[in-house]
């Protein structure tokens, strides 16, 4: 697998979700920053990225408030640690080092073994240092207090026993350090269609067989106090995925159906998104910049009271 890996295209990847052989979801994407120095226009394009455009700000934001950036300014002997938890195959950790350079180390943990030989890889292949290592997804090997911010999204619903693995996020930041998570959640009421087709037996959660811890926004923010954070924004994600997503429906609606005892079932909604599908298609890079462009306006419009199907968190520690 890795002999293969280095021989693919620099810009591709395998992508979000692959299910290989093993039963492992394998999560692989390229970094959002590829020149070595992040610059203004760089951070412009995380506008058509917006889970990563609120997280990655909000971890920047954190480390710009610590007073051990004004130490290291002075040239003092101090330290700035980020931890992503499920870093997957290194993309963000490699965002995160052209971000912070030298000043910042930066850590990554992951269960899938495959994912950290990828994410060493790749890391090396990106021209910087990240420390990545494998852990049985409940306990963090580092110490109490070891971290100023923590990174982890895509990961929630995928964690046996969320309130032990919260309680283990805290121990290992600092007091007042940031927590940026985006966390998949059960069906929220204005979550229209996919509540729709759930109701009728379809489940279009193109990752549901992974999924085994969803909660409701209202259970995410209890979990998170409970653990001895403090939710400073919480935002829903894609309230309109039918229309901007239509890949995540595709599969569900237009081969699951198939053997549907009425060919007719879904029919508006089947034809729709093939519609959908076949459009942001073929007019792929535009369309998928556009719908991306969009998720990110509608989060700050109305992200803060929409219950959809997955939430970007910005939290601190107590």
């Amino acid at each position: 697998m890795l002999q293969y890996y280095s021989m693919q295209d620099k810009k591709t990847t395998m992508g979000w979700g692959i299910k290989k052989e093993s039963g492992a979801e394998i999560w692989d994407t390229d970094p959002v920053f590829l020149s070595e120095r992040v610059e203004f226009k760089d951070w412009c394009k995380l506008l058509f990225y917006p889970k990563k455009w609120m997280l990655y700000r909000w971890i920047k934001c954190g480390l710009n408030n610590n007073p051990k950036q004004s130490s290291l300014m002075m040239g003092e002997n101090e330290c700035i640690r980020i931890l992503d938890v499920g870093c997957g195959t290194g993309a963000t950790l490699i965002d995160f080092k052209k971000m912070f350079g030298r000043s910042v180390e930066v850590y990554g943990v992951e269960v899938v073994a495959l994912q950290v030989d990828l994410a060493k890889q790749k890391i090396k292949e990106n021209g910087v240092w990240a420390e990545v290592q494998y852990y049985d997804g409940e306990h963090l090997l580092f110490d109490n207090e070891y971290f100023d911010a923590i990174y982890t999204s895509d990961v929630l619903g995928h964690v046996q026993n969320v309130s032990n693995w919260l309680r283990e996020l805290n121990r290992v930041l600092k007091p007042g350090g940031a927590l940026a998570m985006f966390a998949e959640s059960k069906l929220g009421r204005q979550a229209y269609v996919r509540n729709y087709l759930m109701k009728r037996g379809l489940n279009v959660d193109p990752h549901a067989e992974f999924h085994i811890s969803l909660y409701s926004k209202k259970e995410l923010q209890n979990l998170l106090a409970d653990a001895g954070f403090v939710i400073k924004k919480m935002y829903s994600a894609f309230w309109a995925s039918f229309f901007v997503h239509p890949d995540e429906f595709y599969n569900a609606l237009n081969v699951e159906t198939r053997h549907a005892s009425s060919l007719r079932r879904f029919f508006i909604l089947r034809n729709l998104n093939r519609l959908l599908f076949w459009t942001k298609k073929k007019l792929h890079p535009y369309s998928t910049a556009l719908c991306e462009l969009y998720g990110l306006i509608e989060m700050y419009v109305v992200g803060k009271f929409i219950e959809a199907q997955g939430y970007v968190i910005l939290a601190k520690k107590k």
